[in-house]
């Protein structure tokens, strides 16, 4: 198992063989999460794709079903807050 440092500017530098086996080039992005105290989890994203499949699903959404939806769940609300029967 190789093994690395942080730097004092809190970074830490991925092996060479690590870099090439996952083949991790300058100016990927990576999703950080803590997994416990002493571990944590870098996966390799392509946040201009996501962005871009997000933006595609949004162009399929029906706004008048989505307003109608809202519309209805917020009466709902509103009769059970102020207990007002149907």
């Amino acid at each position: 198992m190789p093994f690395t440092r942080v730097d004092n500017k809190g970074r830490v530098v991925l092996p060479n063989e690590l870099r090439r086996k996952l083949d991790i080039n300058s100016g990927d992005e990576f999703a950080v999460e803590v997994l416990a105290p002493d571990s944590v989890i870098l996966k390799k994203v392509d946040l201009r794709s996501l962005v871009e499949e997000m933006i595609e699903k949004a162009k399929t959404v029906d706004l008048e079903k989505l307003e109608a939806e809202i519309e209805e769940e917020a009466n709902k609300l509103a009769r059970q807050k102020y207990k007002v029967l149907d």
